[in-house]
């Protein structure tokens, strides 16, 4: 146990900060306290491999992706991770919330890796280093790196150093796609019908080329009366979810997700607004 790890969060992080914990809200000082012994140790791990079905899909292709969690958006700071999450309307919805990230496990994961992120920077980066050489030494060519699996954070430096591995990431900060310079870094723009910001912001992705996601609210089932449509923009829509492997579209690919972690009744409310983050039977009419 590493009391300095824990002592530097006491001093630094926003005790008094609120956040949904364990299905109901908790400060982060509270959670702190309650699992000191947690806390004062630094992250087993940053990277998962291949940690989920969809992304374990990509086996399939021989490809073997390492992802990284972090708490998303303002969950651990006031300040956020996830620049533009408000604009488009996806905090509520996050793929954090869902899942095994949703468990009280997968919860305390992301915090500790989150505040060891912003606290203890350097040894976080140095970890993270390591921990991509290890995966590339095991899995070669085959390895990708998603480092943005619940943030959108800026990592071209990182990326920079090791031309020799495949990054990629879904982002809603179109001005960071659009100034890559890593040819190993690629990037699908994730669309958002939440606010005027966010559709110009589409828009402009549209006009420029970049390759782009869109949620729609369904999940297929029988019960859902959203459709998806074949054709977006005067692209055949392509199914995003039968795999993770963004980076082996094709250039300029508009693709679909269906939601994920909500119930049919959800889904039938959301249909009704036209200001979402997802594609709804409300705002489709705009895209068409």
């Amino acid at each position: 146990m590493n009391t300095n790890i824990y002592k530097t969060y006491l001093d630094k992080a926003s005790l008094d900060h609120k956040l949904l914990f364990n299905g109901s809200i908790k400060t982060l000082g509270y959670i702190l306290k309650t699992n000191k012994e947690y806390f004062s140790k630094k992250p087993y791990q940053l990277l998962g491999i291949n940690p989920s079905t969809k992304i374990e899909k990509g086996k399939k292709i021989n490809v073997n992706t390492a992802i990284l969690y972090l708490a998303p958006d303002t969950t651990v700071t006031n300040k956020t991770i996830c620049p533009n999450a408000s604009r488009n309307g996806c905090s509520k919805d996050c793929l954090a919330t869902s899942g095994r990230l949703g468990m009280i496990n997968g919860q305390l994961a992301q915090i500790r890796r989150t505040l060891y992120y912003l606290y203890h920077n350097e040894a976080f980066m140095i970890q993270l280093q390591n921990e991509i050489d290890k995966y590339h030494k095991k899995y070669g060519d085959s390895l990708a790196v998603r480092l943005n699996g619940t943030s959108d954070l800026n990592w071209s430096t990182l990326i920079a150093k090791n031309p020799g591995i495949q990054f990629y990431d879904y982002s809603k900060l179109r001005n960071m796609i659009v100034k890559n310079k890593n040819k190993n870094h690629h990037y699908t723009f994730s669309g958002s019908m939440y606010s005027d910001y966010s559709r110009k912001e589409l828009t402009k992705a549209v006009d420029a080329g970049l390759n782009i996601a869109l949620a729609f609210n369904t999940k297929g089932t029988k019960k859902d009366t959203l459709r998806i449509p074949k054709k977006l923009f005067n692209k055949k829509l392509i199914d995003f979810d039968i795999t993770d492997v963004r980076f082996k579209d094709k250039k300029g690919s508009i693709g679909y997700l269906k939601r994920k972690g909500s119930n049919v009744n959800e889904r039938l409310i959301d249909n009704k607004k036209v200001n979402n983050f997802f594609i709804t039977e409300s705002n489709i009419k705009e895209l068409i």
